[in-house]
């Protein structure tokens, strides 16, 4: 069976998961771990001792032995890494975001589509089983039109270099444009900032979609209790995605069950709010259908392999059959496009347009 060999970049808690996801895969196999530190070397070498290890992609790359990259380091090192992949003929698959600047992710885009690269950009939750039968649901029709969109992303995080909006919100944004199908054109955020002034790790968010649903989103590093969940309001019933949960994370009310007007009701208070000018704490009350859910409707079973698996199958199946991925340089240049819109929203406080270009 042909296989692909991949060099790793990046052996953090991460990277670790990567390298594990990937032994369990038949058509991968992990030829080069690089890393700069050196402990994260010493734990490389315990967990894929067949690989070779770097402490420099630069070498790695010079030595030619490997045909497709993963790069699983600091945002601030995304583009650099992936660019310096695609120029030498890799294909590459990288961590959200695929940039921390549009004029970056453009030019990863061009790099790529230059040199007939695959460029991956992981999206883990797109290739979640709850995620995908969501989307499946959706365009079948069985949730109407699609109005509201909230999510709730918290947790108490590790002090981050980036503020709450980069590291959770790509997660959202991405989900969004998939559950959609369209581009977000606006944005709104407001943010706090818990002991360093201009880095919020809790933000609020407004999300426009055209002339289509609107999204709200809370995210927060410094909250007590871990959550998870995207709820999706239509106009036929209301889908809640819950990744917490160890069974059933999906669930399916009608809109019998919920109630037509209760759904009205929701969607008419969602467009009333406006970051800037409410506190975090009321992002979500009288907003998040699961505030309100009954209990009960439909739940529904989904398979119980990882996200994170089914993506890096994804991604070497790209790389070997060539067909097109799902979370491509295309879609990674649009999140990005709203994450700068956002910052700027943070910034001067104030509603953004998110670039088309």
């Amino acid at each position: 069976m042909q296989s692909v060999a991949i060099a790793l970049v990046g052996h953090g808690a991460w990277g670790e998961k990567i390298a594990r996801t990937l032994s369990r895969l038949e058509r991968a196999r992990l030829s080069a771990v690089c890393d700069v530190s050196e402990p994260a070397r010493e734990r490389a070498r315990r967990a894929a001792p067949d690989a070779r290890l770097s402490a420099s992609f630069t070498e790695v790359l010079a030595r030619g032995e490997a045909r497709a990259a993963i790069i699983a380091t600091p945002p601030s090192t995304h583009a650099a890494l992936a660019h310096s992949a695609l120029e030498a003929g890799l294909d590459v698959m990288v961590e959200k975001p695929m940039a921390l600047r549009l004029e970056e992710a453009r030019l990863l885009e061009e790099t790529a589509r230059a040199r007939g690269r695959v460029l991956m950009v992981g999206h883990i939750l797109e290739y979640h089983p709850a995620v995908v039968e969501l989307r499946r649901r959706i365009d079948q029709g069985e949730l109407g039109e699609v109005r509201l969109i909230v999510s709730e992303r918290l947790s108490s995080s590790p002090r981050r270099h980036e503020n709450a909006w980069w590291s959770l919100g790509p997660h959202d944004v991405s989900v969004l444009r998939l559950l959609t199908g369209g581009r977000p054109t606006r944005v709104s955020l407001a943010g706090w900032a818990s002991d360093e002034p201009g880095r919020p790790d809790v933000v609020a968010a407004r999300v426009e979609v055209g002339q289509g649903p609107l999204a709200l989103a809370h995210f927060s590093l410094v909250h007590p209790q871990k959550v998870r969940r995207i709820v999706v309001v239509g106009s036929e019933g209301v889908a809640v995605f819950d990744d917490l949960r160890t069974e059933q994370r999906l669930s399916w009310l009608s809109g019998a069950e919920v109630g037509r007007g209760r759904l009205d009701d929701v969607v008419g208070s969602a467009r009333e709010f406006e970051p800037a000018r409410q506190g975090v704490r009321d992002v979500l009350d009288g907003v998040a259908p699961s505030r309100w859910l009954p209990s009960g409707g439909l739940c529904v079973p989904l398979g119980d392999r990882s996200p994170l698996e089914l993506e890096a199958e994804h991604f070497v199946a790209g790389v070997l059959d060539g067909h097109e991925v799902r979370s491509d340089a295309t879609s990674g240049r649009e999140v990005v496009a709203v994450l700068e819109a956002g910052q700027r929203s943070l910034d001067e406080r104030g509603a953004m347009e998110v670039s088309r270009d």
